[in-house]
């Protein structure tokens, strides 16, 4: 059942983050929870992990029905389409609305490509260039994104198209992506085999959402390449975090639920 986007009041939003155990990521989270709310597209907003930090999203959805509305939305703070959003999270949900029959759930998309996102990365790896101190051109530039990836092969290959996409139109010289989390492929097999023959500079791009294990990794093996090739800059991108551009493409997954 649709929601009337006219009515604001008449529901309430549950993001719901995979979790990390590192302060920095859940953090990250409640930042983004806070300026979701700020937006004020409902009477309630609440936010919680599937597993490894708090509030649970047991404590989130019961904050939801505490507030007397008949109406949820399932916002899934998560980049990729996959296990979690389509079996992890609806599980979680209607276990806990089992015996409250009278609750709508509306469940959203995960942010994925969404324009916004996307938007959102190209911020990203251009703060990267901001903060070197060397003029070097585009042209003479290698862009390397590295995700977890999903098992969902047609997430994927969106993502690496719309990210090859990104790479092409801001004038990249070649782009690379990886995805070292869905096979048995690791971030170590990358760094024995990449040579930047022909490139005066590598910006690595962790698309990820929030920081924690996997945005170390990545930044740790652009520490580890700037020292094996000296001549070539190795830049650190952000991950995407709490970026506005974040916090519109989530506000406009919620309004594509509503009338």
């Amino acid at each position: 059942m649709a929601i009337s986007k006219s009515d604001k009041n008449s529901y309430a939003i549950c993001l719901i983050g995979h979790g990390s155990r590192n302060q920095e990521a859940t953090q990250e989270f409640q930042t983004l929870l806070h300026k979701i709310r700020d937006k004020n597209i409902c009477q309630n907003t609440q936010g919680g992990f599937l597993e490894f930090a708090k509030p649970t999203v047991t404590e989130a959805l019961s904050a939801c029905l505490n507030t007397g509305l008949k109406n949820i939305i399932i916002l899934p703070g998560i980049l990729f389409s996959g296990k979690h959003t389509e079996i992890d999270i609806p599980n979680s949900a209607f276990e806990i609305l089992q015996n409250h029959p009278e609750i709508n759930l509306i469940f959203s998309n995960p942010l994925e490509t969404h324009p916004e996102v996307m938007e959102a990365c190209k911020s990203r790896i251009q703060e990267a260039e901001i903060n070197s101190n060397k003029s070097i051109p585009r042209c003479e530039t290698l862009l390397i994104t590295i995700g977890h990836g999903s098992q969902n092969t047609n997430c994927n290959l969106k993502v690496e198209n719309e990210i090859s996409n990104l790479g092409e139109k801001l004038g990249f010289a070649k782009t690379l992506i990886f995805f070292p989390g869905i096979n048995n492929k690791s971030l170590d097999d990358l760094q024995e085999k990449f040579i930047p023959h022909g490139f005066n500079r590598v910006i690595i791009f962790p698309f990820f959402l929030f920081s924690g294990v996997w945005v170390n990794r990545v930044h740790t093996l652009a520490d580890e390449f700037q020292l094996k090739y000296q001549d070539t800059e190795f830049l650190k991108a952000p991950c995407l975090s709490h970026h506005e551009k974040i916090v519109e493409a989530l506000v406009q997954r919620t309004k594509e639920k509503t009338l």
